[in-house]
């Protein structure tokens, strides 16, 4: 059986991990030095799959009278050395030492150099950091070195364009942000040359940022993909036969917030792709509390996965005043068992160490089942029930952050007990409105699928006005007001008494876009199967001789996500769920 993702360890830093030819792991990252008086790249190594680290050691002294020094992007390349991207900020106030007030210039005068360094001798010695391009970027996330020994450096560059001072021809009718991608080589990794590409793209409103932080990888036809991180909810996609000459920057199909991707190849060619599949929410145009991974074996054409593979620590904790957070930036790395080690996260206590086993994200079951803590679990303090918000006790895959009225609840099932699993006469999840200011709602996160179905046991209460079951392809928080309208099915399962449309019988009931309906018995236990087919664009549920069937309300790859929340804002008993067992195909 594939093992589920596991958190490693807790970081302090974001550290850049590569592979060793003898299969130990390095670990850098760039910061002050011991003496907190000057700046270094420093390195720790694991022999054990990254479970235990040495402790961290100089390997590159950085010059301070150059400036502050960040980010650390490092290649491992065929020659068995090594090479590194540094980021400096030319004293203009991007970085501070620990005791040093953080004075930042006006943006537009600030700096964000790009220097490099690498490795002699087999990374036996290390070489004087060089400057190899001037300006300002926000950030580091991809080089590769191709087939053809070239190394291939994309990132973002700021420009001085504005809205009063957008450009010529078609620049003239869209904004393309402040910021554009430019790409460095260098066939030697001696001497690096910025190619004549500026790749652009839209923004949503005036003043974002553009085209940022795209990362790169090597299709197995030789052809360079580079994924743009935008602020239009998805990714943007570029292509390259030679690293210098890049398409025009066009939508991608993989639905994104404002956040960049990770991608590593297996040693079998299967891509691995890391990000947040978020939408609709004010932080980062879509939001950062879950990163998704996604497996392909036709080199990104099709992805099967979009599983959730490492969530925020703090989602049950309101958003930060200031200060970036979630679980964005992923760097993964694979080891020589092609399992997945991924550092990602942002914000303190946030940033996590994450193993993958990639055969996980090719499964097409799920089962959940609902159970009570533990009698030797500690109760909640009276500090976090101060704030109403429930749901710190679903499984793993379940999400019910800024809700109230969503926890665990033991249950008596009907009938008799030998008829039910232990599972099913322990607990149930609950869903009920217990606040009038706040929502309730859980999202449920499991491998994406064209065609697929849930069997979901189901009670509603007797004075429950009934319940919804809403299916889409990607993650936004429980509270988003706007998931009804962005679901991809909609099935509404309501009170046998107040149904909207009659149940005849065992006749088949075609029913509107806004949503099937399906009657039930208040107070019983029922099981829905409910099936989906992207091909067809319906949904079809039944319960015992009922069938409803709705049509698809928007054109999408798959189903990887199922959120249950109340039809209505009554304060009812609300409804409750024993069990949800899932089957898709990719």
């Amino acid at each position: 059986m594939p093992t589920p993702p596991s958190v490693l360890a807790h970081l302090d830093e974001r550290i850049r991990i590569i592979t060793r030819p003898d299969g130990s792991l390095l670990g850098l990252n760039c910061g002050p030095d011991s003496s907190g008086n000057g700046w270094q790249v420093d390195g720790r190594q694991s022999f054990d799959g990254g479970i235990t680290w040495t402790p961290a050691s100089p390997l590159v002294a950085l010059d301070a009278k150059a400036g502050g020094w960040g980010g650390c992007q490092p290649v491992a390349t065929t020659d068995g050395e090594i090479h590194v991207l540094l980021m400096c900020d030319a004293h203009t106030g991007v970085f501070a030492l620990p005791d040093t007030p953080r004075q930042p210039k006006p943006l537009m005068e600030r700096h964000l150099d790009v220097w490099h360094t690498r490795t002699d001798g087999g990374g036996s010695r290390w070489r004087e950091p060089v400057r190899i391009w001037e300006g300002y970027t926000g950030s580091i996330n991809s080089a590769i070195q191709m087939r053809n020994g070239r190394l291939v450096l994309p990132f973002a560059q700021l420009t001085t364009r504005t809205w009063r001072e957008r450009g010529d021809g078609l620049d003239a009718f869209w904004f393309a942000g402040a910021n554009e991608t430019i790409v460095l080589t260098s066939d030697d990794g001696e001497h690096w040359q910025e190619r004549e590409v500026r790749l652009k793209v839209q923004t949503p409103s005036i003043g974002v940022y553009g085209a940022v932080e795209p990362v790169i990888i090597e299709r197995s036809d030789g052809v360079l993909w580079m994924l743009i991180r935008t602020q239009l909810g998805r990714f943007y996609e570029s292509f390259s036969s030679d690293g210098a000459s890049w398409t025009t920057p066009r939508p991608s199909p993989l639905l994104s917030s404002d956040s960049p991707a990770g991608l590593v190849r297996l040693s079998d060619g299967r891509l691995v792709l890391l990000w947040n599949k978020c939408l609709r929410f004010p932080y980062a145009h879509g939001g950062r509390h879950v990163l998704h991974a996604a497996i392909s074996d036709d080199d990104g054409r099709t992805w099967t996965g979009h599983r959730e593979v490492a969530r925020d620590p703090k989602n049950y904790d309101p958003p930060p005043s200031h200060g970036d957070h979630g679980t964005a930036y992923p760097f993964p790395v694979v080891l020589p068992d092609d399992r997945i080690l991924i550092t990602t996260g942002q914000g303190e206590g946030r940033i996590v160490l994450v193993a993958l086993d990639p055969a996980w994200l090719s499964e097409q079951t799920q089962t959940s089942t609902f159970s009570l803590p533990a009698p030797t679990q500690k109760p909640q303090t009276a500090e976090i029930r101060s704030v109403p918000i429930d749901g710190r006790r679903l499984p793993v895959e379940g999400s019910a952050f800024g809700c109230a009225g969503v926890d665990i609840v033991p249950i008596a099932p009907d009938g008799p007990p030998e008829t039910h699993d232990a599972e099913e006469r322990d607990a149930a999840l609950q869903i009920r409105r217990t606040q009038e200011h706040w929502p309730a709602c859980a999202v449920w996160n499991h491998p994406l699928g064209r065609r697929g179905g849930y069997r979901i046991r189901l009670r509603l209460a007797s004075d429950s006005e009934g319940c919804q079951l809403l299916l889409t392809d990607h993650f936004s928080v429980p509270f988003d007001p706007e998931d009804e309208f962005q679901a991809i099915f909609v099935l509404n399962v309501v009170p046998a008494t107040g149904a909207l449309f009659p149940v005849e019988g065992n006749e088949s009931i075609s029913q509107p876009s806004a949503g099937a309906q399906l009657a039930v018995e208040t107070g019983q236990w029922h099981d829905i199967d409910v099936r989906w087919d992207c091909a067809t664009h319906q949904l079809s549920a039944t319960l015992g001789g009922q069938s409803v069937t709705s049509p698809q309300r928007h054109i999408r790859d798959g189903i990887c996500y199922l959120r249950l929340k109340p039809v209505s804002d009554a304060m009812d008993g609300g409804f409750a769920v024993a069990r949800v067992n899932l089957a898709v195909e990719s």
